[in-house]
């Protein structure tokens, strides 16, 4: 059978751990070891098997509690103020102490995230005080015991898989009160063996800790390239047979003519042209489990990039899948597209498989689901719906491009995933970025075992964004249905978004995703935008570019406001903040010839901001600018009179008077630019 291969990867206690699920072997009751909660994150077999009854992974974050209103009410669904909230807080030995997580036993934490980790975080396990650390040291795989990759900082955002099982019950709280924050913890039926965390876990097995983070480190496990075998475009699976990894090679063809699906009368372009015109399709007995353009299924983005996790790796000319795919019936593997298309490119498609291990149950198949929406205007709030399974399964990841017409911020929507009927999700994020592993919608790609950001083309965040995020120990199980929306919260009010997701899980025989069917290839084609606009004020001093003589109080800098796209010249300000009234902030205005000059001043207006008197070479130009606005805005330009200038530096004198009452006490001033016209 042509690009049919057996390939054994696990030895030792990986295998014994992949072999077991990370349940002791012939426990009466289920019970989960340390080393095989280790085992949970370095191998994915277990992720087949159907979940124990009663078992659930649960996120605890910092989201807005006006949430809990329901879809009902749009204002609270949608609510943003995800920063700083608890379940309570309560009196600690050394100050208050905000309460995270407050969970029952036994269970685990399987990942920790978050934007601004400071303070000490403390863990009870079972009633009593086990572990007091330092919570941004932790996130930034600081803490001895804890090595990389299990931790770090990716994009601004404090990531740790370390797993922290508990007995009985869990409470983790913080002595810092301002974190975003979202701890995935699974729950186990009662009964569950498992041990209870405690720091010496980590110096007991630090052996295995460390193999742990050597496997996740080196990527997904080899592919054999196998460039002898002629092309193949498919692969027939037999009975009884688990595939480990499925590779997918492409190679245009020498001189091959493009068909009209393509562009017309030119040669072929390299794999990223065609690869958005070809799906892999997989057939698991008489099923469709598959079916996925080939850039989505392994969150290659329209430039096909480069980048490796755990689960799925992308190479200049092909990319592999590392989920592995139980087919008990046997099944097809195969890549669909025009004909023409397919005349035009060379095809590898290599299943490598073995027979499938013995089960006690029915083993899980593997699935993808894929949802195109195009066009979706960015108000009223939506959601984007990424699966609505039904059956028995469980949810392994995630892989989302969204295509941004402007460099302002698309990410603040939030997570939901609803599990077998639930009234209200037991999945509630803090934002689209935070779900994904980063933070600050920071644009610096990186790729980790779990989760990576591919590519941002920028600048800022503008253009094609591709994410992906692999759910390891913090897999979802679900017994009859599960529902997974991310919320599309863009800043800018008036914008069209395209958002594409890919949804990775298991499901019993007969599971159903929920999803639209695949579009028509030129369907779903995103061409590049044009890069964005930039106003410039015609013939302005820029704020920014201004000397400072002068600033007897606050502090003074250059802000970037390109995050209000095409309001402020050249998308920056000098800013001044925090200053007292009576404090001044003096700029050297150049004035190339003497004479009268017509001034015009652009400043900046916002909640926080300032009332200010402004004076140009001794002269009062305005006796009160009130700079409150609800929200970032300029002032336009402002005609402030003719006025005879010599040459030279020319001071501009802002001196703080107070502030609106509806304005939060920050005093801050922007200005944005100055224009001197020279009159007759």
């Amino acid at each position: 059978m042509r690009g049919a291969h057996v390939l054994v990867f696990v030895r030792g206690a990986i295998a014994a751990a992949l072999v077991s699920g990370g349940l002791a072997a012939q426990s009466p009751v289920p019970t989960y070891t340390y080393d095989g909660l280790l085992g949970r994150l370095a191998t994915s077999d277990w992720l087949w098997s159907a979940a124990t009854l009663d078992e659930r992974c649960r996120q605890w974050s910092s989201f807005d509690p006006a949430s809990r209103r329901g879809p009902g009410d749009a204002s609270a669904w949608y609510a943003n103020d995800d920063r700083g909230k608890h379940v309570r807080v309560v009196a600690g030995a050394d100050g208050p102490e905000h309460v995270m997580v407050d969970a029952k036993g036994p269970g685990c934490v399987a990942r920790i995230w978050s934007a601004n980790p400071s303070g000490t975080l403390h863990f009870d396990v079972d009633g009593a005080r086990a572990w007091s650390i330092d919570f941004g040291a932790l996130c930034r795989g600081e803490v001895a015991g804890v090595p990389a990759p299990l931790a770090g900082m990716r994009a601004r955002g404090g990531n740790c898989a370390l797993p922290i099982p508990f007995e009985r019950s869990l409470v983790v709280s913080c002595t810092a009160g301002d974190c975003y924050y979202a701890f995935d913890v699974v729950q186990w039926p009662a009964g569950t063996n498992v041990p209870s965390f405690t720091p010496a876990l980590l110096a007991e097995h630090g052996d295995r800790l460390r193999a742990t983070a050597a496997a996740l480190a080196a990527g997904p496990l080899p592919v054999a390239r196998f460039a002898d075998a002629a092309p193949t475009v498919a692969v027939d699976v037999p009975p009884a047979t688990i595939v480990r990894a499925l590779d997918v090679r492409l190679r245009p063809k020498p001189q091959a003519a493009v068909t009209a699906t393509l562009q017309p009368k030119t040669v072929l372009a390299p794999v990223r042209a065609v690869a958005p015109l070809l799906r892999l399709v997989v057939r698991c007995g008489d099923e469709t489990t598959v079916d996925v353009p080939l850039p989505a299924l392994f969150a290659a983005g329209p430039d096909w990039t480069s980048w490796e996790g755990r689960h799925l790796a992308v190479h200049e000319d092909g990319a592999t899948l590392r989920w592995p795919m139980p087919m008990p019936d046997g099944g097809r593997i195969e890549v669909v597209g025009d004909a023409a298309v397919l005349t035009a490119v060379d095809v590898w498609v290599t299943a490598l498989h073995e027979p499938l291990p013995p089960s006690g149950s029915a083993p899980l198949r593997f699935r993808a689901g894929y949802h195109l929406a195009k066009a979706v205007p960015t108000r009223p709030f939506s959601d984007h719906l990424v699966l609505d399974a039904r059956g028995a399964g469980r949810f392994v990841g995630c892989s989302l491009l969204v295509r941004n017409p402007t460099r302002i911020w698309w990410g603040e929507g939030d997570e939901k995933f609803t599990v077998d009927g639930e009234s209200f999700p037991s999945w509630f994020g803090t934002g689209t970025e935070d779900y994904f592993g980063y933070a600050w919608c920071d644009p610096t790609p990186f790729a980790a075992p779990f989760h990576a950001q591919v590519q941002c083309d920028g600048p800022a965040n503008f253009g094609f964004t591709v994410l992906h995020r692999s759910h390891q120990l913090d897999s979802v199980p679900f017994g009859a249905s599960c529902r997974f929306d991310l919320e599309r919260w863009h800043w800018v009010e008036t914008a069209t978004i395209d958002y594409e997701t890919v949804a990775y899980w298991y499901g019993a025989a007969g599971a159903t995703a929920g999803l639209p069917s695949v579009p028509a290839a030129d369907e779903r084609l995103l061409p590049r935008l044009a890069g964005p606009k930039v106003f410039v004020a015609e013939g302005a001093l820029e704020g920014e570019a201004l000397r400072v003589i002068v600033c007897s109080g606050g502090t003074h800098e250059v802000q970037d406001l390109s995050f209000v796209e095409n309001t402020f010249s050249r998308d920056a300000q000098r800013w001044w903040r925090d200053g007292a009234v009576g404090d001044r902030l003096v700029l050297a205005v150049p004035v190339a010839q003497a004479g009268r000059h017509r001034l015009t001043l652009a400043l900046t207006k916002a909640d926080d901001f300032g009332a200010v008197k402004v004076e140009l070479g001794g002269a009062v130009v305005a006796e009160r600018f009130d700079g409150y606005a609800p929200r970032v805005s300029t002032s336009g330009p402002l005609d402030l009179g003719v006025f005879d200038l010599p040459a030279g530096d020319v001071e501009l004198v802002f001196t703080l008077l107070g502030r609106n009452g509806k304005a939060k006490p920050r005093h801050m001033v922007g200005v944005d630019y100055v224009q001197l016209e020279r009159l007759p």
